[in-house]
């Protein structure tokens, strides 16, 4: 496959959660166009899985789509954090578990064509009941929802449908 140069990026936007970029990029055929994406930081999403075949799921407005959504805890990786801790962490403020064991069960980018963001799913197992430490512009519900109750469907979140159908493939 023919090369792509990147020729000059600009930072256009940063925040705590993105970063906006725009970048001059030559192409196969030797045409030069800009390209926006994101760049965002790493984040990881958790299943966490009891004895009895429930996970919890968390419900939370979701201010870009002004929707209600049912998802899987999820938290962004702080810098310098290894993704696994951050899962344990994320896992522990939001839902108020603690893991006694934990797997990555995958790893992928949401959308590379406008964003640099990678997301890590864990598997966590031996939950034990602690307290949630939400952020002071977290407010969510947290649910213990019976594994085959969860139509996938039914959910609008990427990371949830992926995390449901890894699940279901790992429970044949």
């Amino acid at each position: 496959m023919t090369k792509y140069k990147h020729l000059e990026k600009k930072e256009l936007f940063r925040n705590n959660h993105i970063t906006v970029y725009s970048e001059k990029l030559q192409l196969p055929n030797e045409k030069i166009v800009d390209w926006t994406f994101t760049g965002k930081k790493e984040a990881v999403g958790i299943v966490a899985s009891f004895d009895d075949d429930t996970i919890l799921m968390v419900k939370q407005y979701r201010p870009a789509v002004k929707k209600v959504t049912m998802e899987i805890p999820a938290g962004l990786v702080e810098e310098g954090e290894d993704p696994q801790e951050a899962a344990l962490r994320e896992l522990e403020e939001e839902t108020g578990y603690k893991a006694g064991k934990i797997e990555k069960m995958c790893e992928f980018y949401n959308s590379p064509g406008i964003t640099d963001g990678k997301f890590y799913i864990y598997y966590a197992e031996e939950l034990k009941k602690t307290h949630q430490h939400l952020d002071d512009d977290e407010f969510l519900e947290v649910e213990r929802i019976p594994i085959k109750d969860i139509n996938i469907t039914n959910l609008s979140d990427a990371k949830t449908m992926l995390a449901v159908s890894f699940i279901n493939h790992k429970r044949r």
